[in-house]
């Protein structure tokens, strides 16, 4: 991807409110101080002495919250991953046709891309490293969405076909103009383009 991350997208949350912590603990403080590098950074290129540098606090301050970088990267993970299947899931009203649960979904990225930057962008670009470290990362929106492909599949609503290449070609549609979206390719908020998404994705499950 050609150009720079737009940082200055993750300067609008108030440093004092995490991701699983109590707003206003230090916990909370770390765990934003970590977000912020790691998003900017990755988590290889972040040192426990830069996060608690940031909060302003001692590296053994941060080892009584966690006992290492990992497990504060894979702690914040898991709740963005699960707060990303809640706003699916609250959403979806019994009987939700294969359309709005694509929707949903759409909604849930935007929402969380246009709410809080630092957390879409760690969850963009580390969901395969903590999926592929123990092949789980918690509550999975995307496995939500390749189920109901399958169910569709089954009922003969869309073409039949691998549902985890229909699944995963489906939220490419959202995955990569967040990305865009990150890097200052495209300037309006992702929510502005929820129908168009949607459009989008109906029309990639519905192709042969």
């Amino acid at each position: 991807m050609s150009g720079m991350l737009r940082t200055d997208l993750f300067d609008g949350v108030d440093t004092n409110t995490g991701v699983t912590a109590k707003a206003g603990t230090t916990k909370a403080r770390i765990e934003r101080a970590a977000l912020m590098l790691f998003a900017r950074h990755g988590m290889d290129g972040v040192s426990i002495k830069q996060i608690a540098g940031a909060c302003g606090i001692s590296d053994g301050a941060m080892y009584r919250h966690f006992r290492s970088k990992d497990a504060l990267g894979r702690q914040m993970f898991e709740a963005i991953h699960a707060r990303l299947e809640s706003l699916v899931t609250d959403n979806l009203a019994p009987g939700a046709s294969l359309e709005d649960i694509a929707r949903a979904l759409t909604r849930a990225y935007c929402h969380l891309a246009q709410t809080d930057p630092a957390q879409f962008a760690f969850h963009l670009t580390h969901r395969n490293y903590f999926i592929a470290a123990s092949g789980d990362g918690g509550a999975d929106p995307s496995d939500l969405m390749t189920a109901c492909v399958a169910d569709a599949m089954a009922r003969g609503e869309i073409p039949q076909g691998d549902a985890e290449l229909k699944s995963a070609m489906a939220l490419g549609v959202v995955m990569q103009a967040a990305e865009y979206s990150l890097y200052g390719r495209i300037a309006r908020p992702l929510t502005h383009y929820v129908d168009d998404f949607t459009r989008a994705i109906m029309a990639v499950l519905h192709t042969a």
